[in-house]
C-alpha cells in the first residue's frame, strides 16, 4: 500500500531509500511563518527529488493581515520555485489574535499572488477552523485539504466538508520514518496523477499567456491585411479591359466606396448597391 504523507522537521532524518517504497506523493513543509525555516526542507526536497518521489510544499502561515499575508506568501514561493515542486499550499489552522476578516483578506491575498504565478495552489485548514473563520468564502485556489483524526492509523468519519485531501490520522507508520507521520488519502473527483502530473507543457505563466495574447492579435491582423491584399489584386485582375478606366474612375471619385479594390467587378449588383452608388453619384455631381 502507498501514501501521501506531509512531513516537517518533526521526522527528523528520513531514509528515503526506504520511504520510496510506500510514499506516492510527499508534501513538505518549507517553514512556519516567515520566522522558522524548517531544518530538514531542503533534505527532504534533495531526496524527493534522487529517489524521484512526486512532492509539494507547504508554510504554516502565522500573518495577521493582508500585509504580513504578501510578506509570506512572496517568501514562501522565493523558498521554494527554484525546486519546481508540484503545488504549494497555504496551511491556515490558528488565528494568532486577527480577527475573521483579516484572516480571510489574507488567505486571500496570500492565494491570489500564488496563482499569479501560474502555479497550482492549495488551501490547508482545520477542521475545526473552516467554517468559523470563513475559510469557506475563500476562492481561487485549485484544492481544499482538511484534516479530521480518527485517533488511530486508520482512517475513521470523513470531513464534514467536501474536500479533494483528508488528512485523516497523525499516527501513521511508514518505512524509513522514525515515529508517526500525517497520512493522507484522495477525498473527492481529483485523481492521485492531478496532484503529481508533471507535464509542464500544459502550465505556461501569466507574463507568457499575454504574450502569446500580443502575438495572436498581431497574427490576426496580419492576415487580415493580406487577406484584403489578396482580394483587391485578384479585383484588379478580373476588371475587363474595356471598363478597366471606368472601374477606376468610380474608385477615385467616391462612387464606389469601402477600399475600393475589395469589391469584386464581376460579382451581381443588387438594387440597393445600385441605389446607394446613383444617390453617391447625384449628391458629387448633379445636386
Amino acid at each position: 500500500m502507498s501514501y501521501i504523507i506531509d512531513i516537517s522537521h518533526h521526522q527528523g532524518d528520513i531514509d528515503w531509500s526506504e520511504a520510496v517504497k510506500d510514499v506516492d506523493l510527499a508534501i513538505i513543509r518549507t517553514q512556519y511563518g516567515t520566522s522558522t525555516i524548517d531544518r530538514k526542507y531542503v533534505q527532504n526536497i534533495e531526496a524527493c527529488m534522487k529517489y524521484k518521489v512526486p512532492f509539494g510544499v507547504y508554510i504554516y502561515v502565522t500573518f495577521k493581515n493582508g500585509t504580513e499575508a504578501l510578506e509570506q506568501a512572496k517568501d514562501f514561493y522565493s523558498r521554494a520555485k527554484n525546486y519546481n515542486p508540484l503545488f504549494y499550499v497555504v496551511d491556515i489552522e490558528e488565528s494568532f489574535g486577527a480577527s475573521v476578516q483579516n484572516i480571510v483578506q489574507g488567505t486571500q491575498v496570500f492565494i491570489d499572488y500564488l496563482k499569479s504565478k501560474a502555479v497550482k495552489v492549495g488551501l490547508y485548514t482545520g477542521h475545526h477552523f473552516y467554517k468559523p473563520y470563513l475559510m469557506d468564502t475563500v476562492k481561487n485556489y485549485d484544492f481544499l485539504w482538511i484534516p479530521r483524526y480518527s485517533g488511530s492509523s486508520s482512517p475513521g468519519l470523513k470531513p464534514n466538508f467536501a474536500c479533494d485531501l483528508w488528512q485523516y490520522t497523525d499516527k501513521g507508520i511508514i518505512a524509513g520514518i522514525k515515529g508517526t507521520v500525517d497520512l493522507n488519502q484522495l477525498n473527492g473527483s481529483k485523481s492521485l496523477s492531478w496532484f503529481t502530473d508533471t507535464d509542464k507543457k500544459k502550465e505556461i505563466s501569466l507574463s507568457q499567456y499575454e504574450e502569446l495574447k500580443k502575438e495572436n492579435k498581431q497574427l490576426k491582423q496580419e492576415l487580415t491585411e493580406m487577406k484584403e491584399l489578396l482580394v483587391g489584386i485578384k479585383s484588379n485582375v478580373m476588371v475587363s479591359p474595356a471598363h478597366k478606366e471606368d472601374w477606376e474612375w468610380a474608385i477615385e471619385e467616391g462612387v464606389i466606396r469601402g477600399d475600393g479594390k475589395c469589391m469584386n467587378p464581376t460579382d451581381p449588383l443588387t438594387r440597393q448597391q445600385m441605389a446607394t452608388m446613383l444617390k453617391r453619384f447625384y449628391d458629387k455631381f448633379i445636386k
